[in-house]
């Protein structure tokens, strides 16, 4: 048991270690800096009462009767998920949090340890991408016949603003993805930019690459979506 604790205090995650009854016993430096709590605030409260978990949507997801911590009582462990919470000082926070039950000196008996990491900038691209696909009622790049995405607001002239110059894209990466958030498909793209498909879908590979983005929906919210800022850029 000391050599799990010790390993949970060292972690560079935030952690916290739960006992049966779902009460606080250890809570790491680590999750100390990501939330504002010290261990004296902590420790010996519940779980859920720290915690203070949702759902991205905002809907509660921490409270005495966890099934997450039904599953880990059990001694079964739980897929990593996100969660939104506030820090001690009131800001809104992503984690991403993995959980695994320990096994404790009682027979049939697990402490839980938690392990959470910030994930505020990536959840926030998701939920943003997940809005814009519920607004557009279509499936990430995959639009009905006839369907048009637009996720950048047209100008009086019909076409979408300037690429944010702080983006990290060739002239022709930009050119793309100006056409990408008209909706237009690649073969369409590669017919007015008279480039043959294959390369229409290399650029949108460099795009997605150096935005950090994982499908073309989401490189048009960090392209286009204020205050969003690309990840970090992989260049090529």
């Amino acid at each position: 048991m000391k050599q799990i604790a010790g390993m949970v205090q060292r972690s560079a995650d935030g952690a916290l270690l739960v006992d049966e009854q779902g009460t606080v016993v250890l809570w790491n430096k680590a999750a100390e800096r990501l939330l504002g709590f010290r261990s004296g605030e902590v420790l010996g409260r519940p779980c859920h009462d720290v915690m203070r978990g949702m759902t991205l949507s905002g809907h509660p997801l921490c409270s005495p009767s966890c099934t997450v911590g039904q599953r880990l009582g059990c001694g079964g462990g739980v897929r990593n998920f996100d969660i939104q919470t506030r820090t001690k000082a009131g800001k809104i926070i992503w984690l991403n949090v993995s959980s695994l039950p320990v096994p404790s000196r009682k027979k049939d008996r697990f402490l839980f340890v938690h392990l959470f990491r910030d994930v505020s900038k990536q959840a926030k691209v998701r939920h943003l991408v997940q809005e814009l696909q519920s607004v557009l009622s279509i499936p990430d790049e995959r639009p009905d016949p006839g369907e048009t995405l637009s996720v950048a607001p047209a100008s009086s002239s019909g076409t979408v603003p300037d690429v944010p110059a702080t983006l990290p894209l060739s002239r022709r990466e930009r050119e793309v993805l100006q056409h990408l958030a008209l909706g237009e498909r690649t073969a369409r793209i590669a017919d007015v930019l008279c480039i043959s498909s294959a390369t229409v879908r290399n650029h949108v590979q460099h795009i997605c690459d150096k935005l950090g983005a994982h499908s073309r929906l989401e490189a048009l919210a960090i392209a286009f979506h204020r205050g969003t800022p690309p990840r970090t850029p992989h260049h090529s």
